[in-house]
């Protein structure tokens, strides 16, 4: 049995497809500058463009990190963390054929309000994405705004990483977050797919499974 749920609010819904567009613009202006395949977006304005969007970025990240702790915490708090390692660790086993795992989300229409709400792996998601922002964003202004302490900091541990100095270590390290965002987000469209929350994302409605628990 299943019933039809507001799942998502026109605020959640409209932070989240910002970040995903600002997040393509940050792309193909970082690989662009980077020198990375070839790509071409808007020359001649790159940099400042980059620069700015990554501001709105930052900011859009926020918004959501006080909406989560608003309105969303019972789902995507710290202490859920452990549940969803065990959770990712049955997943990763039934992916190898290894037993089943049940979907726990479901709703109870008698207390109007969600059993669970998401894909307990979500919540190890979120937070790896939010991380990896705000790394992004330290590495980034750190270069953009040549942040001395900073960039000291860098060339104090840069011989241990190969870098030659501190800058290019943090060019390094700001790299390597973007190919640590681009696999996190592969997965996370992996799993919207798989676990049918795509359309929900859209409309802020979806069908979910009656639990009385």
């Amino acid at each position: 049995m299943e019933v039809e749920v507001y799942r998502h609010s026109i605020f959640y819904r409209i932070c989240h497809w910002s970040i995903v567009v600002t997040g393509f613009i940050l792309a193909f202006t970082g690989m662009q500058m980077g020198g990375l395949y070839g790509i071409k977006f808007l020359e001649g304005q790159t940099l400042a463009t980059h620069i700015t969007v990554s501001l709105v970025f930052g900011c859009l990240w926020f918004l959501m990190l006080y909406y989560i702790i608003a309105r969303e915490w019972k789902w995507f708090g710290l202490g859920r963390i452990p549940y969803s390692i065990r959770f990712l660790t049955a997943e990763t086993k039934a992916w190898f054929g290894k037993g089943h795992v049940k979907d726990p989300r479901g709703y109870n229409p008698d207390r109007k309000e969600y059993v669970e709400k998401i894909i307990p792996t979500e919540v190890i998601v979120w937070w790896v994405y939010f991380v990896l922002a705000l790394f992004m964003g330290v590495t980034g202004l750190a270069m953009y705004y040549r942040i001395q302490p900073l960039i000291d900091f860098a060339a104090s541990i840069a011989p241990v990483f190969g870098a030659y100095d501190g800058y290019a270590l943090l060019r390094a390290a700001h790299l390597f977050g973007m190919y640590l965002f681009a696999m996190v987000m592969f997965m996370h469209v992996y799993a919207v797919i798989i676990f049918d929350v795509l359309p929900s994302m859209i409309t802020g409605r979806r069908r979910e499974r009656v639990l009385r628990e």
